[in-house]
């Protein structure tokens, strides 16, 4: 008899210490009336004898509750938002909360908007990809993840995988791609468009280092100047507040082996993050089967990326931070002869700090790089190729940013700050003929911008917000010149006038309110962008296509405007549309001057007028606590309307700019069974040169990945990019170079966090 009672005491104390062992796990899917994230969101859960800060910061946030816990609620509170209050039942595994705007307030953030107040407060369409949308998307590199957004484009249709880095430059809303980007891509706030061309290294940031990306589009030039002209991507790394660590190691087709990490560290005030990446991938071959050569090779790169930040709060003041990164990539472009390798070291610092006298914002940053590649003419059979430039180029750059902003008797929120911006760079280049070493080039020059802007968002009523803005920059190409040294002539050196020019860029804003779930917004406004270094002074050449300079290339100027709504309905259904147009002066295309068997000639030179329309389209739906689809649309029509000096391009259609472009994303998500993700892309036809002769035909592509928890913070995932193996055209130079086949990757994820 007592032996059995003693069992039954230890069975019940084994039970009850399973149930006190026992958790109980919440999803969290926060986001503001319009669907859109929200960042800087804070939350604490408190129970009967339990209370814990969590931290929403976190691609997958989530809620653990002891099983002995009861009387549960959750307090969430995000600046500009009002805070909610929610009671957590039982068996809740998923929630999904919407904070709607309270009053204006003053916060420290570094927002793609630069503006404490909500996106849908302003007169801007903003799109947020989540880390969570970040992590469920199969591609490996974020420029093929931010693909799902129809107006994101890049010069050619190659994702940076395998292309050369100079194509990658990034253009919202049809502007006209090219390898200077028409907008500005910044991390934390700091540009990481290249100095001297204006593409992006895509693979600098690592991926696990990355919170969330914002993307602003339409003319932003009237808070960050020149690069903006299309808008702005703000990549926002995480945020060291806890002890965590991210990693995640894959492998794949094409002998492609990925590791990312990122170790967060937080200890009393200090704190500091630790990231990097390592990238490797033989590639495919390029070009279109029935036009290979023996000379064709595959398209391969590896990266490394490395980052340090360092960071310590000041409690109430704000925080400061001094952060050290390291790139390095190299590439092989397709031939034996065409290589390209690239190494970036920057240094930033900055501060945070919430004062009585207002919100203030300061970034320093500078650095070196160099750019190593390799140019060569292959012949009309492809059996054989000789090089014809070995070009080195080396920049060095500085740059500073400060911005103030305060509230004024509760409706009116004002920002103002200044900019700059030191580069110095030069294209260092030995040229050969028919193989043979014939001359040194060697051209480049300095260029300097400096800015001043300032802005007011006025709460007109409960319902109306009015927004304006100007901005006022300059820019300075200085000591510019080139020199030609041949091996068997005299040097010729042809020094180029020093040059200033001056821009304005105003803006003005008005947005509605309707209700709690509907918005409206509309804007008027004119953005520029300067030439580069690069287009003003670098010859370049792809395939069998020589592209010169243009040292007299004066800037580019958009002026636009845009309407737009967001409604939210009833049962979980997000809609957002914005027409959008414009007319963009000075485009800078790649003109061509004269066509052989061998050789296409193009010169750099600034268009006369293009004529920008269109409208998007974005629906999201959540069928379940574990059901999403989303989809969206653009239409964009970008034709030459004006050009003096060549009429024959009047009417046509402005180079890589589909009118049509269609994604989808599909998925379920649950965590004790299995995580699923579909995104297909849809593509419309268009054209490769100015002349609309070389056509890329319409594509689709369809990716998916499967995850699934194995134990708490770890998950096995398989990926599959172009599913449907589609073979489309990226590129005609002419000849025609096609899209990678279909590849996959499984890998682990981990995600382990401890709060402070």
């Amino acid at each position: 008899m007592r032996l059995r009672r003693s069992l039954q005491i230890l069975l019940a104390v084994n039970f009850l210490s399973c149930l006190a062992l026992a958790q109980q796990v919440i999803k969290i899917d926060l986001r503001d009336a319009t669907g859109a994230a929200i960042p800087n969101a804070h939350a604490k859960i408190a129970c009967s004898g339990y209370s814990r800060d969590l931290n929403l910061l976190e691609s997958d946030p989530t809620v653990r509750i002891p099983g002995n816990a009861s009387d549960c609620q959750l307090a969430i509170h995000a600046e500009g938002f009002r805070s909610k209050l929610l009671q957590i039942q039982p068996r809740t595994s998923a929630l999904e909360v919407v904070l709607v705007p309270g009053v204006v307030q003053q916060s420290v953030t570094v927002t793609a908007s630069r503006s404490p107040l909500a996106p849908a407060d302003l007169p801007i369409t903003e799109t947020t990809f989540t880390g969570r949308e970040l992590v469920s998307n199969p591609s490996v590199t974020v420029d093929d993840k931010l693909r799902q957004l129809p107006s994101f484009s890049l010069f050619r249709r190659s994702g940076s995988q395998t292309a050369n880095p100079t194509t990658q430059g990034v253009s919202l809303r049809g502007l006209g791609a090219s390898g200077a980007s028409r907008s500005l891509v910044l991390e934390d706030g700091i540009p990481i468009n290249d100095p001297f061309g204006s593409w992006i290294y895509w693979g600098r940031v690592p991926v696990q280092g990355i919170e969330q990306v914002d993307i602003v589009e339409g003319g932003t030039s009237d808070l960050y100047g020149s690069s903006a002209l299309g808008g702005v991507i703000n990549v926002r790394t995480r945020a060291p507040q806890q002890t965590a660590l991210f990693a995640e190691s894959s492998f794949g087709s094409s002998a492609t082996p990925l590791g990312s990490a990122g170790l967060s560290l937080a200890q009393g005030p200090w704190n500091a993050f630790i990231s990097g990446e390592a990238f490797k991938t033989n590639g495919y071959i390029p070009v279109a089967p029935d036009e290979r050569g023996t000379v064709d090779t595959p398209a391969a790169s590896r990266h490394q990326n490395g980052s340090i930040l360092i960071g310590r709060s000041l409690q109430q003041l704000g925080s400061i931070f001094l952060r050290g990164s390291l790139f390095g990539e190299s590439r092989e472009n397709g031939t034996p002869l065409q290589i390209n390798s690239t190494t970036i070291r920057q240094l930033s610092t900055g501060a945070d700090l919430n004062t009585a006298a207002g919100v203030f914002t300061l970034r320093a940053y500078g650095g070196t790089q160099a750019l190593h590649q390799t140019f060569s003419a292959v012949s009309s059979d492809r059996n054989s190729e000789f090089l014809t430039t070995d070009q080195r180029v080396p920049v060095h750059q500085y740059g500073f940013s400060a911005q103030w902003s305060k509230v004024f008797r509760g409706k009116h929120v004002v920002t103002s700050g200044i900019d700059g911006r030191d580069i110095t760079g030069d294209t260092n280049e030995l040229q050969f003929v028919s193989g043979a070493p014939n001359a040194y080039y060697i051209a480049g020059g300095r260029q300097q911008s400096y800015g001043f802007y300032l802005a007011d968002s006025y709460q007109l009523t409960s319902r109306w917000m009015l927004s304006a803005s100007v901005r006022a920059d300059l820019w300075r190409n200085i000591d510019a010149s080139s020199r030609r040294i041949p091996f068997r002539a005299a040097t010729t050196v042809t020094p180029f006038e020093n040059r200033s020019e001056w821009a304005f860029s105003p803006r003005v804003g008005l947005t509605r309110r309707v209700s709690s779930r509907a918005s409206l917004h509309a804007s008027v406004y004119r953005s520029f962008r300067a030439p580069t270094l690069n287009e003003l002074y670098r010859p370049f050449r792809v395939g069998n296509v020589l592209t010169q300079a243009n040292a007299n290339l004066g800037a580019e100027h958009f002026t636009g405007g845009e309407v737009g709504s967001v409604v939210s309905v009833p049962g979980d259904v997000i809609l957002r549309g914005t027409f959008f147009a414009g007319v963009l002066d000075g485009l800078v295309g790649n003109i061509t001057l004269n066509t052989t068997p061998t050789l296409i000639t193009r010169q750099r030179q600034n268009l006369g007028t293009v004529r920008v329309r269109g409208f998007e389209l974005q629906g999201e739906r959540r069928l379940s606590s574990k059901f999403s689809l989303a989809a969206a649309y653009q239409f964009t029509s970008s034709i030459v309307t004006d050009f003096e000096s060549d009429p024959s391009l009047i009417g046509l259609r402005v180079p890589q700019v589909p009118r049509h472009s269609f994604s989808f994303t599909a998925g379920y998500d649950n965590p004790r069974i299995v995580a699923v993700s579909l995104q297909g892309r849809a593509v419309g036809r268009e054209f490769d040169n100015d002349r609309n002769t070389l056509p890329l035909d319409r594509y689709f592509t369809l990716g998916a990945q499967v995850s699934r928890d194995i134990v708490e913070g770890v998950a096995l995932f398989a990926a599959a990019e172009n599913l449907l193996n589609s073979r489309y055209a990226i590129g005609r130079t002419p000849v025609t170079t096609i899209a990678a086949p279909a590849q996959v990757r499984v890998g682990l994820r981990i995600r382990i966090s401890r709060a402070k």
